[in-house]
């Protein structure tokens, strides 16, 4: 369904502005969204425009003046609007009610004020990320989503330089002032502790979690490198390491899988250790011939090879993934820091401290009590295209969350520049979008054909976000929502006055 409003000469609507269409004695407004913009002019002549503009093209290449007559009564603009549905206040409180209906033909359009979102207060979202935008203009309204929904999944869709960052640090501050759910924040670029090297154009340094007043009891930090404030030494235990986990590492043939399944029910818990301290001929010992010995060489020379990650510790005691759980179950944002890692060590990591999370919840969940009291978590994954899309003949533990985690009060966060990685099924599972700039045609359409709600008009308003706006598509808002997501630096520096805490000056990074 689709509406043509006229605007007139001398104002100025935006693509994705929501506007206000009045209908008299009903007490309804409908919400409008324009979707096209397009130039119109009073004429019978359907060539009109053309022939002025040549006329224009003329004089000006003679040094002519040229002034058209009555501009303000002839030309226009043409706003194609879809409607979002209308306010009905004849029932108490104001609810949006779905647009079954027309507005009224040359009905009158205002623009969107905070007083005509009052129905969203029937929309809980106790975690915020921004206020509401109306195309070019802000509306002093908060909006974001509620806690409950994190299990269902997030995607955070943005090319290089669209604010992806900057959202997330928002989100996950949030999150913190909430104490309400855990939050594990898997960090390969290293820009959520400190805010990295990075600044802002009017010169300020980018911030990080770090800085938050609420840090100091609300995050714990994991970290491979040397950090210029608290932070506890990233190490897991080989003992902890499962096959699943390993092949997020490397790729096995068949004959391999089965001989590692072989080795974990002969070894148990260290069987990475035993592998890679037999000789393939002490092995056979256990095999016989059932698998070759060129089998247990490959498999024992990748053991080696992991055993040398830094990260990874021989001593079954020594290990972070305790003190995570308890984090979590305490509601707080936990943030591991894998910058200084090389990318199998951090694929790795990051594949323990999933399942682990996951298996803890999933084991609450057989009883009731304890699993009712257990918060949702949320696990943020950056560059999420590289443990979601399908490798052939394997589920990655990201995947199966990403199927199954609603149940057991686990979500994904998929922060990624190209959703066209992801498979579409499991892109699907995903009921919140948070989508800021995409330049990439395919990824725009991808999102509107996955998104619970229908954004299929705004593929154009996508193209078209500037840093820092958003679109937010969430079963906790009545119609996507385009938002203006809070500058990490600024809802920092309103936090520090508002707690009257003296500003925390920017760490010294270690680089």
């Amino acid at each position: 369904m689709h509406l043509e409003l006229r605007v007139p000469y001398a104002s100025e609507v935006s693509l994705g502005e929501i506007l206000v269409g009045e209908t008299e004695g009903t007490g309804h407004e409908f919400l409008l969204r324009v979707t096209d913009l397009l130039h119109g002019a009073e004429t019978a002549m359907p060539d009109w425009a053309q022939r002025v503009a040549g006329s224009m093209m003329r004089l000006d290449r003679d040094n002519a003046k040229y002034d058209l007559h009555d501009r303000e009564e002839r030309l226009y603009q043409q706003a194609v609007t879809t409607p979002l549905g209308f306010i009905d206040r004849t029932t108490g409180s104001p609810r949006l009610r779905k647009p079954k209906t027309l507005p009224p033909q040359f009905s009158r359009i205002r623009r969107l004020t905070d007083a005509d979102l009052e129905f969203l207060a029937a929309y809980d979202q106790d975690l915020r990320v921004g206020l509401i935008r109306s195309g070019s203009h802000v509306i002093n309204h908060a909006v974001g989503i509620h806690g409950r929904y994190l299990p269902h999944h997030i995607g955070v869709f943005a090319t290089t330089g669209m604010g992806k960052s900057n959202l997330m640090k928002s989100f996950a501050a949030s999150v913190m002032q909430s104490r309400r759910y855990g939050m594990l924040i898997l960090d390969p670029h290293g820009e959520y502790y400190d805010g990295g090297a990075g600044v802002l154009p009017d010169g300020r340094k980018l911030q990080g979690l770090s800085h938050l007043p609420e840090s100091t009891d609300r995050l714990l930090v994991y970290s491979s490198r040397q950090l210029p404030g608290p932070y506890n030494q990233l190490k897991i235990s080989a003992a902890e390491v499962t096959i699943s986990d390993l092949k997020a590492v490397y790729s096995f043939s068949q004959a391999q899988e089965e001989c590692l399944w072989a080795l974990n029910a002969l070894f148990g818990e260290t069987w990475l250790l035993d592998l890679a301290t037999s000789t393939p001929e002490e092995l056979s010992v256990h095999f016989g011939s059932k698998f070759h010995e060129m089998t247990l060489a490959v498999l024992k020379r990748r053991a080696e090879q992991v055993l040398r990650f830094d990260v990874l510790h021989a001593d079954p005691n020594v290990t972070v993934t305790g003190g995570i759980m308890r984090a979590l179950e305490d509601a707080k944002v936990v943030l591991v820091d894998t910058s200084s890692l090389w990318e199998p060590e951090e694929m790795l990591v990051s594949a323990v401290l999933a399942r682990t999370v996951f298996r803890r919840n999933k084991e609450k969940y057989k009883r009731p009590q304890e699993f009712q009291a257990t918060p949702p978590v949320l696990i943020a994954v950056e560059e999420a295209q590289r443990v979601l899309q399908r490798r052939e003949g394997e589920v990655s533990i990201f995947a199966q969350i990403a199927r199954e985690g609603r149940k057991f009060k686990t979500g994904i966060c998929a922060v990624t520049q190209q959703p066209k990685l992801i498979p579409e099924e499991l892109l699907s599972q995903f009921n919140t979008f948070f989508i800021l700039g995409l330049a990439d045609e395919r990824d725009r359409e991808i999102l509107a054909g996955s998104a619970k709600q229908d954004i299929s008009a705004l593929v154009r308003e996508v193209q078209t976000l500037e840093p820092g706006e958003a679109i937010i598509a969430s079963p906790n808002v009545p119609f996507a929502v385009p938002a203006r997501v809070d500058l990490y630096e600024d809802l920092l520096a309103r936090q520090v006055a508002s707690n009257g805490v003296k500003a925390a000056a920017a760490p010294k990074a270690f680089y």
